[in-house]
C-alpha cells in the first residue's frame, strides 16, 4: 500500500460505516446486535468529529501560519457534538452532527488555501462529507 495514499484509502473506509447502518435504517432495521441504529450512528459520528478535530489540533501545533486558534476551535466542536449526544432529542443531534462536519469541512477549506493541505485531500473530504451528511439525514426522515 502506498503510503501517499492512505489518509485518502482511510477517509473512504471511515465512511462505510456511515453508508452501512443508513442502508439498514433504509430498509426499516432499527437495531443490529441487539443495539439501536440510531445509537451506533451516534456513537461513531462524535468518534470520526474527535478524530477530525484531532487532526486539526496537529496541524495547528505544526503551522505558525494558521489565523485562526484550531485549539479552541475543534475544543468547542467536540465538546458541542458530546453535549448534544448527551442532552438532545436523536434527530437534533444528528443534525448537529450535520453542522459540525459542515463547519470541519469549512475549516479544511481554509487549511488548504493557507497552502497546508492538496487539493487531493479537499476533494475526497468533500466527496466523503457530503456522503456522511447524506447518510445522516436518513435516520432523521425515516
Amino acid at each position: 500500500m502506498n503510503k501517499k495514499n492512505l489518509p485518502y484509502i482511510l477517509i473512504f473506509i471511515g465512511s462505510i460505516p456511515f453508508v452501512f447502518f443508513s442502508f439498514l435504517r433504509i430498509i426499516s432495521l432499527e437495531e443490529f446486535f441487539y443495539l439501536d441504529i440510531n445509537y451506533i450512528l451516534s456513537i461513531y459520528s462524535l468518534s470520526i468529529i474527535s478524530f477530525i478535530c484531532g487532526s486539526h489540533w496537529g496541524l495547528f501545533l505544526t503551522n505558525n501560519t494558521l489565523k485562526i486558534n484550531l485549539f479552541f476551535l475543534s475544543n468547542f466542536l467536540t465538546i458541542s457534538s458530546f453535549f448534544g449526544i448527551l442532552f438532545l432529542k436523536i434527530n437534533y443531534f444528528f443534525l448537529l452532527q450535520i453542522l459540525i462536519l459542515v463547519i470541519l469541512l469549512l475549516i479544511d477549506f481554509y487549511i488548504y488555501r493557507q497552502n497546508i493541505t492538496q487539493l487531493k485531500y479537499i476533494y475526497s473530504r468533500t466527496l466523503i462529507t457530503t456522503l456522511v451528511v447524506i447518510c445522516l439525514i436518513i435516520p432523521v426522515i425515516i
